[in-house]
């Protein structure tokens, strides 16, 4: 009846520590998953500049203004541009691009295959 009773002593122990050691690892996992969004929700921006614009594309800031410029004299020269352009914002003389918009615009004119002189 001893050895019984000691088996049940060391399963209850070890039981114990597992429950123990797993509320520790899914606490840990859930506080990262909370950094992370936290962290993502802190480098989202609805606008980026030219410059990060041009980062986040992997293009120089001459070859993205290069695309505005292209597209807007196809608009000014034929009075309207097919396909999507540039998700573009301009408060005064800085221009902003939509960031929700800009993986639209990837999507399409890939589609599409743009070409940009």
């Amino acid at each position: 009846m001893k050895q019984l009773n000691l088996s049940t002593i060391i399963s209850s122990f070890i039981l114990g520590i597992s429950i123990v050691i797993s509320g520790l690892i899914i606490s840990n996992s859930e506080q990262k998953e909370v950094r992370i969004n936290e962290k993502h929700q802190k480098e989202y921006k609805p606008l980026m500049t030219i410059k990060e614009t041009s980062e986040y594309l992997n293009l120089s800031e001459l070859q993205v203004k290069t695309i505005i410029s292209s597209e807007e004299t196809m608009l000014r020269a034929s009075g309207s541009y097919t396909g999507m352009m540039l998700p573009i914002i301009r408060i005064g003389t800085d221009i902003y691009i939509s960031t929700d918009e800009l993986k639209e615009w990837i999507k399409q004119s890939t589609t599409e295959r743009k070409q940009y002189q």
